[in-house]
């Protein structure tokens, strides 16, 4: 491990040490998204079940889109995937957003973005749990592939968080990057497999480099398999994916860093 690795290392390691302040922080988004909600902390719920009913209606019913046991299969792929565009999306103006702090007061900036995605995943567990009666209603058994659900939440949380790096910075420079994200992400998510499944839909020669160069659908992949009962990926799909994930992590949080002084001066 060269210095800047080490340095990188030392860097994010330190994060930890203002785990108070991130709670807080994490908090005070979830009560601010929440706060003149009716309904509350019951949209972690409703969002991903309209979301759903839309997509049974249009792909299920009219299309005839025919996926076994649908409403689980979208669900599963819905949720996560919530997380991820969420996360991305409400990271775009978190240092930008929290200049006043950020000149006020010292804190490592990348706090800002790592609350975003921690709020999200909060809310991602408890979408979660919406899961729970649909499958009982399908009586799809749960088995000891459950066992296997933290490694993607894993694999889907450190992608996302490398993600929320590099466009939290790059936002501060360049703000078109606001109405670019959500293109790539909204392209990103018809190229992945959530309503619909990649059996006979990719020709088989050009399925390796689909499954490496998209780790969102192994990730996805896993997630089925631990609550579905699916196969799961073969294991070069997860390795990769795995790898893709940290690269991403490691490459976001390099650009942050290096960019954070510039940044700081720039908002």
């Amino acid at each position: 491990m060269n210095i800047t690795s080490q340095t990188m290392l030392y860097n994010f390691l330190a994060i930890f040490r203002y785990s108070e302040l991130i709670k807080t922080l994490v908090g005070r988004d979830l009560q601010v998204r929440y706060k003149k909600s009716v309904l509350g902390y019951a949209w972690t719920w409703l969002d991903p079940l309209m979301t759903m009913f839309v997509f049974i209606l249009v792909f299920d019913i009219i299309l005839s889109i025919k996926v076994e046991h649908f409403p689980v299969y979208l669900l599963s792929g819905l949720i996560p995937w919530i997380f991820f565009s969420n996360s991305i999306g409400g990271s775009l103006n978190s240092i930008a957003g929290n200049a006043t702090l950020i000149k006020r007061v010292y804190y490592p900036r990348e706090i800002f973005p790592i609350t975003i995605t921690l709020g999200n995943l909060v809310n991602m567990f408890l979408s979660l749990l919406v899961l729970i009666p649909i499958i009982l209603i399908y009586r799809i058994e749960i088995n000891f592939n459950v066992l296997f659900l933290p490694i993607s939440i894993l694999f889907l949380f450190l992608i996302t968080l490398g993600f929320t790096f590099f466009f939290s910075c790059l936002n501060v420079f360049f703000r078109d990057i606001s109405y670019v994200v959500p293109f790539i992400i909204r392209l990103w998510f018809y190229l992945t497999p959530i309503f619909y499944v990649i059996e006979g839909r990719i020709p088989e020669h050009y399925l390796n480099i689909y499954m490496i160069l998209n780790p969102l659908a192994v990730i996805l992949a896993l997630f089925r398999a631990s609550l579905m009962g699916h196969s799961f990926p073969t294991i070069k799909y997860v390795c990769a994916s795995f790898l893709i994930c940290i690269f991403v992590l490691m490459v976001g949080y390099a650009f942050f860093k290096k960019n954070e002084d510039l940044m700081v001066k720039r908002i």
